[in-house]
């Protein structure tokens, strides 16, 4: 049925629960929709699901998480967009408040077969409890994209989407992972 549209999107949650529910002729499938020139949105769960570092992951970005311990909070963050990230999402200057709550922290993955993914916005603070590691998340990318075969990624790890005056970031990035 992918066949039918030209993004997918995967929201919050659980990636390895999402993982679960679509099983592995569904990764395969999803995998394959990208491959062939369809867009892939990743918000906080969708973007675990897109990285290349757990083994129910896609595969889809060549990043992995900095650390195992993922329940780092729920709270407002701030973020800052690289100048791709204007481009792409929305011209906004200077630092912003996103709402946050448990999305990857990431760092770049070592895998050959994946092209290294491009930094949209950078978290300029941190939440930091359940024990997980405290100075990881500032500087780190809070929004990436990349380029998977013949289609295009983006991965949110924060919630625009829930953020009054962040409700534009998310249709911007599906007209990005769109374009031909």
């Amino acid at each position: 049925s992918l066949t039918n549209y030209d993004v997918i999107i995967f929201g919050g949650g659980s990636g390895s629960k999402e993982a679960e529910g679509i099983g592995e002729t569904g990764r395969e499938a999803v995998k394959e929709f990208v491959a062939n020139g369809g867009g892939y949105i990743g918000i906080c769960a969708g973007a675990y699901l897109a990285t290349s570092g757990y083994p129910w992951s896609l595969g889809l970005v060549n990043a992995r998480t900095v650390s195992p311990k993922w329940q780092r909070g729920r709270a407002p963050v701030k973020l800052e967009l690289t100048l791709p990230g204007r481009t792409i999402l929305g011209e906004r200057e200077g630092q912003f408040d996103c709402l946050y709550a448990n999305g990857p922290i990431i760092k770049p993955d070592t895998k050959t077969n994946l092209p290294p993914f491009e930094t949209l916005a950078y978290f300029r603070s941190e939440v930091s409890s359940n024990g997980s590691p405290v100075g990881v998340m500032i500087d780190s990318p809070a929004i990436f994209s990349s380029q998977y075969q013949q289609g295009r990624v983006v991965c949110v790890s924060p919630h625009p989407e829930q953020t009054e005056g962040l409700y534009d970031i998310v249709p911007n990035a599906i007209l990005w992972v769109t374009s031909k």
